[in-house]
């Protein structure tokens, strides 16, 4: 018996594996990571290597290679990405299925000036991969939901947006998928309408994206090879094949011009406001960090480097951090220490941490509280000597009152993890640490 499984279903079976693939590959980071399986997709992603690039000035030409090889299969196909295999894509066209009814509108003035505004603000050291790149929203909702943690907002509101406009995400504000449609001009595929069409619009009707006019004009930024157009045609009218480049169909009208304004000043207030209400909080970065201004403006906030931690030292900055440094990775000596292990500079996308020879890692400098401390009370404890790596902490004066070496002392943590004073006698702050310029 022959069982007919209607087009639109067998494509959401499609993005569903690559849904569970995601989710696979973010199960998959924690040590050791299996490179470079554990580092995907956020090392494919043209708009977190381009705005890295941007930032930084430069780029280590190997880790583009792999972007390459994505941008490459975009030129071949388009916004292929975004149809079949985006996981925000895959929820956004979920919530097509309870929604009723069609928005056929075109927001291609968003769909550029979103993506132009990210790279221009990357330019000046603000970052807004943490609000605006698909893939990074999507892992950082990950990391939130395995652990329980708190609500993804950002991707919360995505799918809400969908169900007052029909994949409204995908359509008029994702900057990659705007950067991918601009690689889709060059594909060699396009929209053709033959001879036996009869102008029933059904085709525009099916469309997702609204990449299809009035007048059959196919806009190929817009277009995510879905093939929605080509089954809902009675006529086997429609089909893609070689074609042309195109131009983009984008509204030349000054209410096109005022809203790509608009999400650019949005973008570039949201970052201000954010660093205007930043905390004080001292925080300690992972090792091979960047200066704190520049950490904060590279680091995207996936949550690579917090999944991979093999000790689990790794955690997100809270609110309490403040909000531009929010969910931002520091070293909470409480929980773990630091191995140096170089886990967390091989997984980061942005370059924000790097991995580094042990003996160029110094992260803070360790602290004694005499009026909390053990020995320095009249018990004979020595626990924090006992597990420093660099011998930095010495008892002294024969009564073993524990002492540390400044310059010694790397940071790792072993003392105040290992501590066993209530409230810890022993801390780690970030004196003396030494981050990248």
């Amino acid at each position: 018996m022959k069982i007919d499984i209607p087009f639109r279903h067998a494509r959401l079976a499609v993005q569903a594996a690559f849904f569970a693939g995601f989710v696979y590959l973010f199960l998959s980071v924690p040590y050791p990571v299996a490179m470079p399986y554990s580092t995907l997709p956020l090392s494919v992603d043209p708009l977190a290597a381009l705005g890295g690039a941007v930032f930084s000035r430069g780029a280590w030409l190997p880790a583009l290679l792999p972007v390459g090889a994505f941008l490459l299969a975009a030129v071949l196909l388009g916004r292929a990405f975004c149809g079949w295999a985006c996981p925000v894509g895959f929820l956004n066209d979920l919530v097509g299925l309870v929604r009723r009814g069609r928005d056929r509108n075109r927001y291609g003035y968003l769909q550029f000036g979103v993506p132009a505004a990210v790279l221009i603000l990357s330019a000046f050291a603000v970052d807004v991969l943490a609000l605006a790149d698909p893939l990074v929203i999507f892992q950082r909702s990950l990391y939130v939901l395995w652990t329980g943690t708190a609500v993804p907002v950002v991707l919360l509101l995505i799918v809400l947006a969908a169900l007052a406009v029909p994949r409204f995400w995908c359509r008029a504000l994702c900057p990659l998928g705007g950067m991918l449609g601009v690689a889709g001009l060059l594909s060699p595929f396009g929209f053709r309408a033959s001879d036996q069409c009869i102008r029933c619009g059904k085709c525009r009707r099916a469309c997702p994206m609204g990449a299809i006019a009035k007048d059959l004009r196919w806009d190929a930024t817009a277009c995510t090879k879905c093939l929605e157009c080509e089954k809902a045609c009675s006529k086997g009218a429609v089909s893609f094949a070689p074609a042309a480049p195109q131009a983009p169909r984008i509204s030349p009208s000054r209410r096109a011009f005022i809203a790509g304004a608009a999400a650019l000043a949005a973008l570039f207030a949201s970052a201000r406001a954010a660093s205007a209400l930043t905390g004080e909080k001292a925080l300690i970065r992972p090792p091979g960090s960047l200066v704190e201004e520049r950490f904060n403006a590279a680091c995207a906030r996936c949550e690579s480097c917090v999944r991979a931690c093999p000790n689990q030292v790794i955690r997100p900055a809270g609110p309490d951090a403040g909000l531009e440094r929010f969910y931002t990775p520091s070293l909470d000596f409480d929980k773990g220490y630091c191995m140096r292990c170089g886990t967390c500079g091989q997984v980061c996308p942005t370059g924000a941490v790097i991995s580094l020879p042990e003996e160029q890692i110094k992260l803070g400098t360790a602290s004694i509280d005499t009026t909390l401390c053990l020995a320095w009370n009249g018990v004979r404890c020595l626990v924090c000597d006992e597990v420093c790596p660099k011998r930095a902490i010495r008892g002294g004066s024969g009564r073993m009152r524990p002492r540390v070496d400044g310059d010694a002392c790397i940071g790792c943590g072993q003392c105040q993890l290992n501590c066993p004073v209530e409230g810890k006698a022993i801390r780690v702050s970030g004196a003396g640490e030494r981050r990248r310029s």
